[in-house]
């Protein structure tokens, strides 16, 4: 007899005498609809079932009375104290729902996913997303979340038993399906390519992408003649649907390696063009001990320095040499010179070792085999390789080359050999050029010591120096006595200004006369110069300049003055006002013979009247500029002036100084005097505006003393305010510009003057005191 319950269509018994077997049926699952035998027990002879409702069995007994039976698969009822026992309950009775409520109270992972795995297989796709959402199962809930939609029921089982992983059970269910092709990409998926390719025949699939996948997989089990087979197959497929060609040809090139045939492999690699093909094929190649055709594909694929180690294996030296410049590894440089050593091309090998910085071996071959020891010593001297240093020392003195022979012994720190060796053959100079800068103070001295016994003052007072003894310096500058030893005493103090230096060298400075040499302001002047004292300096400049004035030397004078004045403008002072006015003086007489080759005769008038009215500084050359005055102011119409300075040439110290030529024009010029010259013309003042004489520099209002211009000798008036660019003297920038166009100097510092350096001077009144 068999009793389906009431309440729970799935669970059924079946009664036999006295026993009672309890079963479950499950009409949708992944598998097919199937029973499954829950368990069985036994009851009384006399009771006979007759109905089964929610797991209880009702029977009658022989007295006419009923009797209900608990299944035992039926007996735990509600509550936490059973729960693990009613888990596996409900689970066998396929109550997956309250099977989920007693997951949720023991709440493991194992429990979780024993309830999954039940709920997949009978196909409950929303008890299944639960127990993963209570699991945090994400990966296997976004996998079921896709699988919501699918409504067939053997895609649906096909891809839930791919979850499962029983896949040949899922390929089973998916061809079933309307979607057979889920089979093939399900053994894609498992790059089973063998299968894919069977089941994409069977239900007539593109196979293309297939064949290369399973080629590159062949390819890996080491299956290479198969693998070649399959990408030639591949590549003979129509081209319109190949998207991966290139891995195609990559792989049937490294097939091509592996089997043998390294032309048509390497041809096909050249035509990809890939890096990374060119050194997969590289290391096939070297795995098959064909190490220079791996070096050439390691070349190709830019991998240098394994190139060329493998060309230096085989010995393919003119394979190696254009590749050493873009080499780093010492090592593989380094056998490369060996080997060329070896093969005696002593060039090339002298190269590789330079560019390893192999210097010893570097240095050896070209003293030795390439007989360039000027190649050796450059090397050397940008390295300091001593072990280098040491035979290039003993080459030089083997062939007489003390020079260098000294100067790689000092390399070495061999100065005691090195010193005797200069000594030895009197090459002490050198010797010190090249260890003053390293030597210790006791060298320096012993070395001072030494110039100073030969007499070489100089060198001996700059060593001196250098190791901390001025004062014997300055003393042995001064013992020197030279006027090359004066100057450079002058610089040492001027270097340390140090009072007692100064001291004992003013003391010096101010004698007479010492070992001859005679000791003249221009000393004082240099050495007040470079000590900042520019007061003293000033006035031994105003000295130097009237020396020379009185010896008729006007230029040397005036480049003195303006060298002067350059110190101090360079120092942001004043030019002071007698310094000013002499250099004014002695430009006045210079610029005459500028003014003369302008035609500008009135000019030149007006510089020598100047220049006269202080003839008593200028005594070396009285009479001639009292004569040119003369004359220039007949020429310009001064006739009262002209007649006042011959009248002073008629004096007796003057005339008979006369020459001949002139004698005659002046006595008449006194006898017959015109007395008559138009006034100097006037221009303003530039600090006042006062309308004064154009030559006069003192403003009589004002009281202030006007720049002079340098071209005219005029003073300066706003407009027409310019300085010459290189000494920075003011000039009227009109008359400048017509000057160095014909001169093409500045006619104060005489350097030559581009017209477009000129520039207008904006605010002159606030530069007058640097034109000063």
């Amino acid at each position: 007899m068999v009793l389906w319950d009431i309440w729970d269509p799935h669970v059924f018994v079946l009664a036999e005498k006295n026993q009672t077997f309890v079963y479950v049926y499950s009409p949708v699952n992944i598998w097919s609809p199937c029973v499954s035998f829950l368990g069985a027990f036994k009851r009384p002879f006399s009771a006979h079932p007759v109905g089964l409702q929610n797991g209880t069995l009702t029977c009658q007994l022989e007295n006419g009375v009923f009797e209900n039976l608990t299944l035992p698969t039926h007996r735990l009822g509600h509550g936490n104290t059973h729960a693990k026992e009613r888990f596996k309950q409900n689970l066998d009775l396929l109550h997956l729902k309250e099977a989920w409520t007693d997951a949720k109270i023991l709440n493991t992972p194992e429990v979780w996913d024993i309830l999954t795995k039940k709920a997949m297989e009978q196909m409950k796709i929303e008890i299944a997303i639960k127990a993963c959402q209570d699991s945090c199962n994400a990966t296997l809930l976004m996998e079921l979340t896709q699988l919501q939609q699918v409504e067939e029921h053997f895609l649906l089982a096909g891809h839930i038993l791919l979850l499962l992983q029983f896949y040949d059970a899922a390929q089973e269910a998916f061809l079933k399906s309307s979607h057979p092709q889920a089979a093939c990409d399900m053994r894609c998926h498992l790059q089973q390519w063998d299968k894919a390719l069977e089941l994409a025949e069977q239900l007539n699939l593109p196979m293309t992408e297939i064949t290369r996948e399973y080629a590159q997989q062949l390819e890996m089990r080491g299956d290479h003649r198969l693998a070649l087979s399959h990408y030639e197959k591949y590549l003979k497929s129509d081209v319109s649907k190949q998207t991966n060609r290139y891995l195609a040809e990559a792989g049937f090139a490294r097939m091509c390696i592996q089997l043998g045939d390294l032309w048509k492999g390497r041809q096909m690699a050249i035509q990809c063009n890939n890096t990374q093909l060119y050194l997969d094929c590289a290391r096939i190649l070297e795995g098959l001990n064909l190490l220079q055709d791996a070096g050439e594909m390691y070349e190709l694929g830019g991998q240098i320095e394994k190139a060329a180690g493998l060309y230096i294996t085989v010995k393919s030296y003119t394979k190696a040499h254009p590749l050493l410049d873009r080499i780093a590894s010492p090592k593989l440089q380094i056998e490369y010179a060996k080997a060329m050593e070896a093969d005696k091309k002593f060039a090339e090998a002298a190269t590789a070792y330079e560019l390893a910085e192999d210097i010893d071996n570097a240095v050896r071959l070209q003293l030795g085999s390439l007989g360039n020891p000027a190649r050796a010593f450059s090397i050397l001297r940008k390295t300091r390789s001593m072990e280098g240093a040491a035979m290039a020392a003993k080459y030089c003195k083997l062939t007489g080359d003390f020079d260098n022979a000294i100067e790689f012994l000092i390399m070495q720190k061999r100065t005691q050999e090195a010193s005797e060796l200069a000594q030895q053959h009197n090459k002490m100079d050198i010797y010190t050029e090249i260890v003053k800068d390293i030597a210790t103070k006791d060298e320096c001295l012993k070395l001072a010591r030494y110039y100073e016994s030969m007499e070489s003052y100089e060198k001996a007072c700059a060593l001196f120096e250098k190791c901390g003894e001025p004062k014997q310096a300055l003393h042995l500058y001064l013992h020197w006595g030279t006027a090359t030893g004066i100057d450079l005493a002058i610089e040492l103090v001027g270097r340390l200004r140090c009072d007692a230096l100064t001291s004992q060298l003013l003391d010096y400075l101010t004698g007479e006369m010492d070992q001859g040499v005679e000791k003249g302001p221009k000393y004082l002047f240099q050495l007040h110069t470079v000590l900042g004292n520019y007061d003293q300096a000033t006035k031994a400049a105003l000295l130097i300049a009237h020396q020379e004035q009185e010896m008729g030397n006007y230029k040397m004078a005036h480049q003195q003055l303006l060298g002067f004045c350059k110190v101090l403008q360079a120092q942001k002072r004043c030019v002071p006002l007698e310094l000013s006015k002499q250099l004014m003086l002695l430009h006045s007489y210079i610029l005459v013979k500028t003014l003369i080759r302008l035609g500008d005769h009135r000019s030149s008038a007006r510089m020598l009247i100047r220049v006269a009215r202080h003839i008593s500084k200028f005594p070396a050359h009285v009479t001639p500029i009292l004569i040119s005055t003369v004359i220039e102011c007949q020429r310009s119409g001064l006739n009262r002036t002209a007649f006042e300075y011959a009248s002073m040439l008629m004096r007796p110290e003057y005339r008979s100084a006369i020459s001949v030529a002139y004698k005659r024009k002046i006595e008449n010029i006194v006898r017959k005097p015109e007395k008559t010259e138009e006034e100097e013309s006037l221009a303003p003042c530039p600090t006042c505006s006062l309308e004064i004489p154009e030559t006069q520099l003192d403003c009589p209002a004002c009281c202030c003393t006007i720049p002079f211009c340098i071209a005219t000798g005029r003073h300066m008036v706003l407009g027409n305010w310019s300085q010459c660019p290189h000494c920075k003297f003011s000039a009227l920038m009109q008359q400048f510009l017509k000057v160095i166009e014909v001169e093409k100097v500045c006619p104060m510092c005489l350097q030559t003057v581009d017209p477009a350096d000129v520039k207008e001077v904006l605010n002159p009144l606030e530069e007058m005191q640097d034109c000063l």
